[in-house]
């Protein structure tokens, strides 16, 4: 399933799944004050009684709400140089499913299918409570729904439910 992310007057609310998700265009910079500012005031009173996570990325921040349990959601943005060492990073933190995929991806793809891993494997932690952590350490995760968003061009993010 592909949830689509796009220049909204107001939040996506899909009441069957009790999810919502909030995209806020914020200034490109590195202080992530404003966003977060921008990013709790759409929220406004929505999250009173939900599972709320945020992620942000220079340019972009995103927000879900769930209602009927936790929830966590990632964002990343894209850069135009490659990952040089992308499977190292891979076989610590995404494990060796994930590393076996990327392996398989073209070196032009490989940037982008990385992203989609890494928002993945963040979506499913923060749904869990748990911050970063690397493969060995971190839970087993299988209940997740995992869905990739349609964002703007050069953003790629997963919100994950249970």
């Amino acid at each position: 399933m592909t949830l689509a992310v796009q220049h909204w007057p107001g939040p996506l609310v899909m009441p069957a799944s009790g999810l919502l998700l909030i995209g806020v265009h914020t200034p490109q910079g590195e202080d992530r004050t404003q966003a977060r500012l921008l990013v709790r005031q759409a929220l406004g009173e929505l999250a009173a009684q939900a599972s709320v996570s945020i992620s942000h990325a220079p340019g972009f921040s995103v927000a879900a709400v769930h209602r009927h349990g936790p929830v966590g959601i990632d964002l990343m943005r894209l850069e135009e140089k490659p990952i040089p060492d992308w499977e190292a990073v891979a076989r610590d933190y995404l494990g060796p499913a994930a590393t076996a995929r990327l392996a398989g991806c073209g070196d032009d793809r490989r940037a982008h299918c990385f992203a989609q891993e890494w928002t993945r494997r963040e979506a499913q932690l923060k749904r869990h409570g748990c911050g970063l952590v690397e493969w060995a350490g971190a839970p087993v995760m299988h209940d997740e729904r995992c869905s990739m968003l349609m964002l703007p061009a050069g953003y790629v993010g997963v919100v994950a439910i249970g």
